[in-house]
């Protein structure tokens, strides 16, 4: 049993995001499924190969957000926001 450890109850949104990484600029569409002021929960096709540190950029937004990937379960991520 996985222990819900957030200070803050998070908002569903299901809105689209790109997660982006690397020197030469990869590009990961992603759902941001729920979202707080200091983190956010991610579904995509696979985690595999996404870094611990991304920068993410939210549907409605124009700044990128630096992330750090706080839990993994298959193909959805759990970050923290820095």
């Amino acid at each position: 049993i996985m222990r819900d450890a957030r200070r803050e109850a998070r908002v569903a949104r299901n809105k689209t995001g790109v997660i982006r990484f690397g020197a030469a600029g990869h590009e990961v569409p992603c759902v941001v499924t729920d979202l707080t002021q200091r983190g956010a929960g991610i579904a995509l096709g696979s985690a595999f190969g996404i870094p611990q540190i991304f920068q993410l950029t939210i549907e409605g937004e124009t700044q990128a957000r630096h992330c750090r990937v706080s839990w993994a379960q298959g193909s959805k991520l759990g970050v923290s926001f820095e």
